[in-house]
């Protein structure tokens, strides 16, 4: 998809320009700020900023080093304009991160930092002074962190350093967009050619600039021998050089129906692949999924535990089975028994917190220690089951082609019955055998087995159907009065046990109430299969209320089975529309009109389709006699709209909040 573009290119082969003619790569040179810099030009982008990147500039290469390796070097430069008070606190305040592992550590040189101010026309400089900055320990880094001085409205601050890492495999991610404009954006990178990474390209945004070129490089090595003489290796290579930059990068905006903005967020990911040194046979370190599944199953922290018998589960296996012969009677016994025995922890996790044994002697753990011991004791009770990996909504999009695993953050269980397959999730308490949280609908999840399958988690696979009806009579004493229910879908139902186990029936009721636009009692009520996890939650209530002015105007889709207003309010969207799921809502409406009344308006009846076969609305409505009746229906056969598909689905679902707020108009006669 447009959006989340993966390009897989060895750099020492990738040779393509791109970039416009009238566009050059942009050098910046440290104080070089001019009154004309303090200009509001950023309104045009975006008039509303808080802030506005001027420019943000940054480069890496690899380094030949003193200790028989190389290092890669990594500067960035960033001027930014702040415009109001509101950006200080994010702004003003910069750190910098320097990895550490015990042996190595990554180091920051040439750091400047200034506040520019314009004042009677000229720009006046106030330098962040060295003993202001300052260094704290964060587990693993070395936090460097200064201030800015003297920041105001209108200020523009400035700040550059350069950074040395051992670490040369791992070139930091690059983003050219964020939460505020950027008026020019620009990375660099100088790769040898016998290092390979793959470039995970994402964003909707075009570039000024896309070139890479070819150079020849020397590089010098010195390897330390202890007391002897150091022996040093000189060669040449060829060295690409690729340049990318973004002009007027308008800044991300969170919006409905998004799974997270990180997904289309104009970024550069790189990923180690090999070396290739000359005369030496290659080495590869980007694996396949294969490969990678076959590493997971051996890890003590994932699936190691797996390839055991774990016979001390056996009496749990029993327990939890009973006495049942059929085969998926047994897995759900199961599922149950862990789903209702066990705590989860935390869950965003993918390895085992602790062992097996220790998950269930304590009887909780993280979302994995919880999912692969369901798979352990599926296995005791003859299933082929596996674990699977997720990346949920929130947390963004995957690579099929690559097994980077810690773009992962969930694990689920699977296992096989007869020729069909299903996915569970234990750690869930308020989930029903084969259901997941709309969360884990993210696209394609990864099984970890032998055969490393994808199993389709897309939203466009989950269908919510849910069914409103309402009946209406008059009774002796005059009053109206009605009998409610909601039959809700799967992911309905999820909310609604959710949200009760919050509050209570009592209070959900009083907010049921207030709903009203008019006085009404509610009698009868009820909230069905809250815990009856496979069944769909149902809510039932009877009402009553009682018309007196002359004129009575009455909203027949009740607030709960109408769209109040548009989903789509932004006139203009960059990325997909991501709906959790698709949808087919009924609202059935059968009504007798108020005793002493009489029709004086009623809606028309109306047909919409959303791109043919994507969507639909239906409004039928008629009376007849002293009867009324309307069925409205809104189907959406699809989860995923691209922008291009935005304009009419905004107009669609206007169209869908206009009919579903027209009213009934009753007259007294």
């Amino acid at each position: 998809m447009f959006f989340n573009r993966v390009i897989a290119l060895a750099l020492c082969l990738a040779l393509s320009t791109t970039a416009f003619c009238q566009n050059k790569e942009v050098k910046l040179k440290f104080g070089d700020i001019k009154p004309s810099d303090f200009k509001p030009n950023y309104l045009a982008l975006d008039s509303s900023a808080d802030a506005v990147y001027l420019d943000d500039i940054g480069s890496s290469h690899h380094e030949g080093n003193t200790k028989g390796s190389f290092s890669l070097i990594y500067t960035l430069h960033e001027r930014i304009q702040l415009i109001h008070k509101k950006s200080f606190d994010d702004l003003g305040t910069v750190k910098i991160y320097l990895y550490g592992d015990g042996f190595d550590k990554e180091k920051v040189d040439n750091l400047q930092a200034a506040t520019y101010n314009l004042e009677d026309g000229k720009v006046v400089q106030t330098k962040v002074d060295k003993s202001s900055i300052f260094q704290d320990k964060d587990g693993d880094y070395q936090v460097v962190k200064f201030t800015f001085p003297n920041i105001k409205e209108g200020s523009i601050i400035e700040y550059t350093y350069t950074t040395s890492s051992p670490f040369y495999r791992y070139i930091p991610s690059f983003s050219f967009q964020g939460r505020y404009p950027e008026l020019l954006s620009q990375f660099t990178l100088e790769v040898p050619q016998f290092f390979d990474f793959v470039i995970l390209k994402q964003g909707y945004l075009q570039p000024a600039i896309d070139t890479a070129t070819a150079s020849n490089d020397n590089f010098h090595v010195l390897m330390p021998n202890g007391a002897e003489a150091s022996d040093v290796y000189d060669f040449r290579s060829t060295t690409i050089r690729h340049t990318w930059a973004y002009k007027n990068v308008p800044a991300l905006k969170d919006e409905n129906f998004i799974t997270t903005l990180s997904n289309y967020i104009q970024k550069l990911e790189f990923q180690f692949s090999a070396i290739r040194f000359p005369n030496e046979q290659p080495q590869t370190f980007l694996t396949t999924w294969y490969e990678a599944a076959d590493q997971l199953m051996k890890r003590d922290n994932f699936g190691a535990d797996l390839q055991k018998e774990n016979g001390w589960l056996k009496d749990d296996v029993k327990a939890a089975i009973q006495n049942e012969t059929d085969a998926l009677a047994k897995a759900k016994n199961i599922y149950a028994f862990v789903r209702d025995n066990y705590t989860c922890t935390d869950d965003e996790a993918i390895y085992l917190s602790q062992s097996l044994k220790k998950t269930q002697q304590t009887k909780k753990g993280n979302v994995a220690d919880i999912n692969i011991l369901l798979v352990a004791m599926l296995h005791i009770a003859g299933f082929d089951a596996n674990p699977v990996l997720v990346s949920t909504r929130d947390n963004g999009k995957t690579y099929d082609m690559y097994p980077i695993i810690s773009k992962f953050n969930y694990v689920l269980a699977q296992f096989s019955n007869g020729d069909k397959s299903y996915v569970l999730d234990a750690s869930n308490p308020i989930l029903g055998f084969g259901s997941l949280s709309e969360s884990c609908y993210n696209g394609d999840a990864r099984m970890i087995a032998q055969e490393p399958v994808i199993v389709n988690l897309s939203p466009d696979s989950l269908h919510e159907t849910e069914i409103i009806s309402l009946f209406i009579s008059n009774d002796a004493d005059g009053k109206v009065t009605g009998s409610y229910k909601h039959v809700m879908g799967e992911m309905q139902s999820q909310q609604m046990r959710s949200k009760m186990r919050k509050t209570n029936a009592e209070d959900y009721f009083k907010d049921v109430k207030k709903s009203f636009a008019f006085d009404v009692d509610l009698t009868n009520t009820s909230i069905d299969s809250l815990t009856q996890y496979e069944q769909p939650v149902s809510v039932q209530y009877n009402m009553s209320f009682k018309p007196e002015e002359d004129i009575v105007y009455f909203t027949p889709i009740l607030a709960d089975g109408a769209y109040k207003e548009n989903p789509f309010s932004a006139a203009q969207r960059y990325y997909p529309v991501e709906m959790p799921y698709c949808t087919d809502e009924t609202y059935i409406l059968n009504m007798e009109v108020p005793a002493g009344y009489k029709v004086d308006e009623l809606p028309k009846s109306a047909r919409v389709s959303l791109n043919d076969n994507e969507g639909m609305f239906e409004y039928l409505i008629q009376q007849s006699g002293n009867s009324i009746q309307l069925r409205c229906r809104t189907k959406i056969n699809k989860a995923t709209f691209e922008p291009d598909d935005y304009e009419t689905l905004r107009n669609f679902f206007a169209m869908v909040v206009k009919k579903e707020s027209e009213q009934i108009v009753f007259k007294k006669q």
